[in-house]
C-alpha cells in the first residue's frame, strides 16, 4: 500500500501493519523529523518501508525519497560487526584469537594479547589515538592504521570496556582486508558481501548527490578535554556539536570510515539484519540467510559484565557482545531478550530480535546530540510494533 500525508510520507506498509505508518507520521508532526526513512522485516518479509519528510531546512524544495541515503553514524558499527561474523562464519577469523595472528604489525606496545572479542566489545583500551588529529588524518587510512600499530592501551586490554568510537572501525576493517582471500577494502567486500546499497566512502559523485544533508541541534556544553570528547571526536577532528559542518562534507562522503560513515538507507539496513537471522523473501526471489546459528549465538553472546560501566561514554552503562553488538536485554519486554543491534549519533538505529524474527530500522537528517541510546522516535515507533504483536496473531 502506497501512502501520501501532508508530510509528505510515501512508502509500503503490508496488512496488519498501518500503525506504524500513523506513528512514522507522528514523529514529523511532532517536529522531531525533518527527513527520515523507516523499514521492519517480518519473518523474512518487508512488511514495512516508509520514506517522508523533506531534505532541506526550510521543509519546501527537495523531498526525501527512497532513492534519499543518509550517514548513520555509529549505526554503522552494526554492520561493521555483521561483516567481521561473515569472515568468522567462514573460518577466516576466531573472536576468541589475538589480533596479531591475523596481523602481525599490530601486536606491539601491550596489544600483544588483545583478541579480535576485545575489541569488538570495546575492551581493547584503545578508544582514541593519543595525537591531536585533523579530517585530514582520519580520512587517510594508511596513517590511521599505523598510528594504531604504534598505540598504546589506556588500561589493561580486557579489563574493563569503553567505547571506541572510531578506532575499532580502522582495525576492524584491517582485519577484513587482511584476511580476506581477495583482499578487498572494507568498501569494496560490505557492498559484494551484505548489499549494494550499502557504502562506506562514496566515489561516485552520481550517488553523493542522494545523500541527504545533516541538521544538528547545538549542543549547549562541551567536554572539550575528557575522555568521552577525545573518543567521540577521533582525538578532535570531528568534533561533537559540529557533525553537521563536518559531515556534510564530500570528503567525509569519500572517505573509509567502517564505525561512524556508513551511508544508506532504512531499507537496507533493515534487511542486512533479517540476512543476518534467517531468510529473506523478496521479488520472488529467496535470499539465503548469511550467518550459521552457530556463528550468530557467538556473536551475539553478551561478554560485557553486569553493572560495568563504560569508561569513555560518560560512565552510563553500555553492553556489548562478543561480535560488536549492542545488547538491548529487556528493553522491549514484549519482544522478549535476545535483541542485537547498534545505534548512532542523532537518532539512527538498526537491529534484530531474532524470537520475533523481526528487524528494524531508522535513519533521520535531525540529529539529537543527546541521543546515545534508543532514540524517542524510534521509541515511539517500538510501542506500534509492541501493540502489533500482543493484540494480531501475526
Amino acid at each position: 500500500m502506497s501512502t501520501l500525508s501532508n508530510n509528505n510520507i510515501y512508502g509500503y506498509v503490508a496488512e496488519n501493519w498501518t500503525s506504524i505508518r500513523d506513528a512514522f507520521e507522528q514523529n514529523f508532526i511532532n517536529r522531531l523529523d525533518i527527513g527520515a526513512s523507516l523499514s521492519i522485516y517480518h519473518r523474512g518479509k518487508c512488511v514495512v518501508d516508509l520514506y517522508g519528510g523533506w531534505k532541506d531546512l526550510e521543509r519546501k524544495k527537495q523531498p526525501y525519497t527512497s532513492d534519499t541515503l543518509q550517514i548513520i553514524f555509529s549505526t554503522s558499527k552494526g554492520i561493521l560487526s555483521a561483516a567481521i561474523a561473515l569472515c568468522v562464519d567462514r573460518g577466516w577469523l576466531n573472536y576468541d584469537e589475538p589480533i596479531r595472528k591475523y596481523w602481525p604489525e599490530f601486536g606491539t606496545h601491550g596489544k600483544e594479547d588483545i583478541i579480535i572479542s576485545d575489541l569488538l566489545a570495546h575492551r581493547a583500551g584503545l578508544p582514541y589515538v593519543s595525537q591531536s588529529l585533523t579530517v585530514d588524518d582520519v580520512c587517510n587510512w594508511p596513517k590511521m592504521i599505523s598510528l594504531l600499530i604504534n598505540e598504546k592501551p589506556h588500561w589493561k586490554p580486557g579489563s574493563t570496556h569503553g567505547y571506541h568510537g572510531h578506532t575499532i572501525g580502522y582495525i576492524a576493517g584491517e582485519l577484513i582486508h587482511r584476511v580476506d582471500p581477495q583482499h578487498r577494502s572494507y568498501s569494496q567486500f560490505v557492498r559484494d558481501e551484505l548489499d549494494q546499497e550499502y557504502y562506506v566512502g562514496i566515489s561516485d559523485n552520481d550517488i553523493d548527490k542522494y545523500v541527504a544533508p545533516l541538521f544538528e541541534k547545538a549542543i549547549e556544553e562541551e567536554m572539550p578535554d575528557s575522555i568521552a570528547d577525545q573518543t567521540l571526536s577521533c582525538s578532535g577532528a570531528l568534533p561533537l556539536g559540529q557533525s553537521q559542518m563536518i559531515y556534510n562534507k564530500p570528503e567525509i562522503h569519500r572517505a573509509m570510515l567502517p564505525a561512524v560513515n556508513g551511508i544508506t538507507n532504512a531499507r537496507t539496513l533493515a534487511r542486512i539484519y533479517s540476512l543476518l537471522i534467517g531468510d529473506v523473501y523478496e521479488n520472488e526471489k529467496i535470499l539465503k540467510c548469511l550467518l550459521s546459528q552457530k556463528t550468530l549465538s557467538e556473536a551475539i553472546k553478551n561478554i560485557t559484565p553486569q553493572n560495568e560501566l563504560d569508561q569513555t561514554l560518560y560512565q552510563i552503562p553500555t553492553t556489548f557482545s562478543k561480535g560488536g553488538f549492542q545488547i538491548y536485554g529487556d528493553s522491549f519486554p514484549v519482544f522478549g531478550d535476545g535483541a542485537f543491534g547498534h545505534t548512532g549519533y542523532g537518532g539512527s538505529c538498526a537491529f534484530a530480535y531474532p524470537s520475533q524474527q523481526l528487524t528494524y530500522a531508522y535513519i533521520c537528517n535531525q540529529l539529537d546530540p543527546l541521543s546515545f541510546t534508543i532514540d524517542i522516535r524510534t521509541k515511539h515507533i517500538i510501542q506500534a510494533i509492541e501493540n502489533i504483536l500482543k493484540h494480531q496473531a501475526i
